[in-house]
């Protein structure tokens, strides 16, 4: 009898497990297609605002700053009120100001609607990340961890499909209205089909109150996984980063690729980031977090040559989706599940939340306008980007080894 209790606990753990990374995937995927859709349409915002390209390209930057606060305040809120009530809050923000993002009238309320936004997204990520770890078994907590952080790259195809699709002829703000539809179907998934997370109810339990673990981050053991996972992310967006902003514009600026060549280049280096994303999440169960963060670090290292030759059609290819492979793929794949290993139950989504965000308003805001401004100076936005992408891989690989390993390891 007990054999059959467990095997139907172990089935029912499974088959959670499997709902959360379907919910939580699907969100982060819709997240990152918002996200990704401003990018399509800067040109037509200078225009119909009649601004600089560094004001509507500064709409992007402040999203990302905003996401900090959201990564911050979601995460406060996840720990407190739990995780799924949280998660479903977060998309249904995050969608609405979507929405509102097509019916801005002028460029500062486009601007504000935006920083709102960027809260939603962070808070998504604070909630969702740390729900999928605390439901999926450990064995597979590094595959889960993949295949939700391969969403970024879904979205960003997914954001490049309903450019191609629907901008000829319904324009840049019906982009935003079709965009929050799909976001608001997995908010009310996650409502009738996923749980909440069982070990923030039994921490909940044991505790005997709600709480707001804002000094826990640095205190009861918490200081130096705080500092490490904040580096840590800040790092690896600032391998990453500069090759979402800058490799499309250097394929373009180049002036001898057409605009299909410069689409199936940045296609073909996400379907790699997605692929390397799943295997590496998958490796990290096999071989552990650091050594898969660190090896795709040497590797993304070894092929950051490739944007000093772009003009080679055969280099271009092959290493557009090696770089794809390692540097959008392998060091994110179990960044994830490396930080909810490292915090505890009752501190997990304001960890996570703030110290990934943290890592994305400097790694993904900060680093590629120092990209772009030592490109003058070091010969050109192909030698920056190689000079930074290198100097990253570096980094990661290093500082990974400054922390535990905690794979297999019980969310305490």
């Amino acid at each position: 009898m007990s054999a059959i209790i467990e095997t139907k606990t172990g089935t029912a753990s499974r088959q959670n497990g499997i709902k959360a990374m379907v919910g939580v995937g699907l969100a982060w995927a819709f997240d990152a297609m918002d996200f990704s859709i401003l990018t399509f349409v800067l040109v037509d915002i200078m225009k119909d605002y009649n601004v600089p390209l560094t004001l509507a390209a500064g709409v992007s930057s402040a999203t990302t700053f905003a996401r900090l606060g959201g990564g911050f305040l979601g995460g406060l809120l996840g720990d407190y009120w739990g995780r799924k009530a949280s998660l479903i809050l977060s998309i249904f923000w995050f969608s609405v100001f979507e929405l509102l993002t097509g019916f801005s009238i002028g460029f500062t309320l486009l601007y504000l609607v935006r920083i709102l936004y960027g809260i939603g997204m962070g808070a998504m990520y604070a909630n969702g990340t740390p729900m999928l770890m605390e439901l999926m078994p450990a064995k597979w907590r590094g595959l889960a961890s993949g295949i939700m952080q391969s969403g970024f790259s879904f979205g960003y195809i997914f954001a490049a499909l309903i450019y191609r699709g629907w901008y000829t002829d319904l324009g840049w703000h019906a982009m935003f209205y079709i965009a929050c539809i799909p976001a608001v179907l997995v908010a009310l998934f996650i409502w009738w089909q996923v749980p909440e997370s069982a070990k923030w109810k039994t921490q909940l339990e044991e505790r005997g109150r709600r709480s707001i673990p804002i000094s826990q981050l640095f205190t009861s053991g918490h200081t130096w996984s705080t500092v490490h996972a904040g580096i840590i992310s800040l790092l690896a967006f600032a391998v990453t980063y500069p090759i979402n902003t800058f490799y499309a514009t250097l394929l373009k600026s180049s002036g001898h690729f057409s605009a299909g060549t410069v689409a199936d280049t940045i296609i073909l280096l996400n379907v790699a980031g997605i692929i390397g994303n799943v295997v590496g999440g998958w490796v990290s169960d096999l071989i552990g977090r650091k050594w898969t963060i660190a090896i795709s670090g040497i590797c993304t290292l070894l092929c950051s040559f490739l944007f000093l030759h772009i003009d080679n059609n055969t280099l271009r290819t092959v290493f557009t989706f090696l770089i794809g492979l390692f540097s959008i793929g392998g060091v994110w794949a179990a960044i994830p599940t490396y930080i909810a290993e490292h915090f505890s139950t009752g501190v997990r989504s304001t960890g996570q939340g703030t110290t990934y965000h943290f890592g994305a308003a400097l790694g993904g805001a900060v680093v590629p306008l120092i990209v772009s401004s030592i490109a003058p100076s070091v010969g050109g936005l192909a030698s920056s980007m190689t000079y930074s992408v290198a100097i990253a891989s570096v980094l990661v690989t290093i500082w990974v080894f400054f922390w535990r390993e905690s794979k297999g390891t019980t969310l305490e």
